[in-house]
């Protein structure tokens, strides 16, 4: 009997931006991760949300500031 390969199907994420879309009636958060700006709103976009001034981006940074 031969040994199967294990292979990984999942790629790594190469993305260091976390891009957070808030929807502000809903109360519902959108986490995308994306290299850069542009990436983040096509992703957005492909969702097809209606409303969209009811949504605010905010960006998670690789590094947090100290306190």
């Amino acid at each position: 009997m031969k040994k199967s390969k294990k292979v990984n199907i999942a790629p790594e994420a190469t993305h260091d931006s976390v891009y957070i879309f808030y929807n502000t009636k809903n109360k519902i958060s959108l986490f995308v991760d994306a290299c850069g700006a542009d990436e983040a709103y096509y992703i957005f976009d492909s969702c097809a949300f209606k409303n969209r001034s009811e949504w605010k981006i905010f960006l998670e940074l690789a590094n947090q500031p100290a306190g």
